[in-house]
């Protein structure tokens, strides 16, 4: 395989004249890496986080590869994804046809494609599919239904391109099936170190909220029990408090389990003497396009949605995500947290007001999370870190510093509980215990059970102990042993 020079592959190193975008140096690096898949024909999947900029890289692919006689086709799921993919092709001065309701098919090689209207025109575009020699899906962890199955299958010749800042699905099923080569830009983390994205505030006040009852489908709540568990002034009213609490008026989104908890948001928010508005797909373009410039322009400092806001939605100004809506789906968590992390002039930090347990659930927005192709989220690594919540403002982070970030208040102190002589006498030494109850021992009641030097490690790595513990632990032991061995000589 050749190498890549300068962020081009030589399989498109003529295309050096063709007009390029001012990258940041890791998109610069996902064109250069998805080129060369593209080279050896191994279909690749590009993941980074929402917000890192994938309609800039793969427009930049687009770019590079119609320069060497290719058509493009770029295939989305939302209205939004199709203006925000057109609006990037015409700033890079890209030709390029729309196809959607309203719209004339063009002979451009680049066509930026609703994927509904490409399986309602199938017949009548089936000999044009056959000729297109790329294929990027956007939001690819959608690829899986049956619809987008269809069309990609009339798409016989052509190269896939995935692009999704979630590429795991709640239901388990990888996506491996349809890409050859997973390609992962950086984490969040990464990107906030940079400072490419906002760093997240988290606030997770207590909530009276029952799920018992709430039925799952598919790995996640059905959506018509979750809203009726959720639409109450209980968790409502108190999310209005902590907004004018926390935010102060910062401009928020909320996410919402239905049309009607949306609507009944809203207008809490407004009674609360905020100014608010809801947006669902009842909607028409017009209207929900005007809502959502009166956020960013700030006549409204609330806007309400159930699912229009989780994806594509590019809304740098806001500052404030509250979230109304349990969900045992990781991507889906990561995709609504992820529309407050866009910076902007000003915008210090993003402020995420989690009323629902989701941070606890899934873990911190910047948390590293393991994934492939062949199933997602991977293994044992699914577990989430542990996060640590302020008793006294709710600020979450993760579990490690003694004092909160936010407020400077120590943590209390975990309750050490005792353990009975007895069950000391009868336990199997350290490989009987587990981490926890390690933990909450007492030194005392651990050492006689630490036989080996192997089981003093461990114990320090688990209490934190400093480094040179266990060696002086061992000098003691082998002194006592000493002195009675001198004294059982000269007895």
């Amino acid at each position: 395989m050749s190498a890549i020079v300068s962020g081009q592959h030589s399989l498109f190193a003529d295309a050096g004249g063709l007009k390029r975008p001012t990258l940041r140096p890791y998109q610069d690096r996902g064109v250069a890496e998805i080129l060369a898949c593209l080279q050896r024909r191994a279909d690749p999947l590009y993941a980074l986080p929402t917000a890192g900029g994938k309609t800039t890289i793969f427009t930049a692919v687009t770019e590079v590869v119609v320069g060497q006689g290719w058509e493009v086709w770029i295939i989305v799921h939302r209205r939004e994804l199709l203006r925000q993919a057109s609006e990037r092709l015409l700033a890079m001065g890209i030709s390029h046809g729309l196809i959607a309701p309203g719209e004339p098919l063009t002979n451009d090689p680049v066509q930026v494609a609703s994927v509904d209207t490409l399986l309602a025109r199938l017949d009548s575009l089936r000999h044009r599919l056959t000729k297109v020699r790329l294929a990027i899906i956007d939001e690819a962890h959608h690829v899986v239904a049956s619809k987008w199955q269809r069309v990609l299958e009339a798409m016989s010749k052509a190269l896939r391109l995935g692009v999704t800042a979630t590429p795991f699905r709640y239901d388990g099923k990888g996506l491996g099936e349809h890409f050859r080569q997973a390609i992962e830009g950086p984490s969040v983390a990464e990107l906030i170190r940079d400072g490419y994205l906002a760093k997240p505030a988290i606030f997770a006040p207590p909530a009276n909220l029952d799920l018992s009852k709430v039925k799952k489908r598919g790995g996640d709540y059905v959506a018509a029990d979750l809203a009726k568990a959720v639409d109450t002034d209980e968790l409502t009213l108190p999310a209005v408090r902590h907004y004018a609490r926390i935010c102060g008026g910062v401009p928020a989104v909320v996410f919402c389990a239905g049309v009607e908890h949306a609507r009944h948001v809203a207008q809490q928010f407004a009674a609360g003497g905020w100014a608010a508005a809801s947006i669902d797909g009842e909607m028409t373009t017009a209207e929900r396009d005007r809502a959502i410039r009166s956020l960013a322009t700030g006549r409204l400092s609330v806007l309400t949605s159930c699912d229009i806001i989780s994806e594509g939605t590019d809304l740098p100004i806001v500052g404030a995500a509250i979230l109304l809506r349990p969900t045992e789906s990781t991507g889906l968590y990561l995709q609504q947290v992820g529309r407050v992390l866009r910076t902007y002039p000003g915008k210090t930090e993003a402020i995420i007001i989690d009323q629902v347990g989701n941070v606890a659930k899934h873990g911190m927005p910047d948390e590293r999370r393991l994934w492939s192709l062949d199933g997602g989220l991977k293994g044992l690594e699914r577990a989430v870190a542990a996060t640590r919540r302020c008793r006294y403002c709710h600020f979450v982070c993760a579990k490690g510093p003694t004092h909160c970030p936010h407020c400077a208040r120590a943590y209390p102190k975990p309750p050490v509980a005792a353990v009975p002589e007895v069950a000391l006498a009868t336990m199997p030494g350290i490989a009987g215990l587990s981490a926890d109850r390690i933990a909450r021992m007492k030194l005392c009641d651990i050492l006689p059970l630490a036989e080996t030097e192997q089981d003093l490690r461990q114990v320090a790595a688990i209490k934190g102990y400093k480094r040179g513990w266990v060696q002086r632990v061992l000098d003691e032991r082998a002194a006592v042993t000493a002195r009675g061995y001198m004294q059982r000589r000269y007895a």
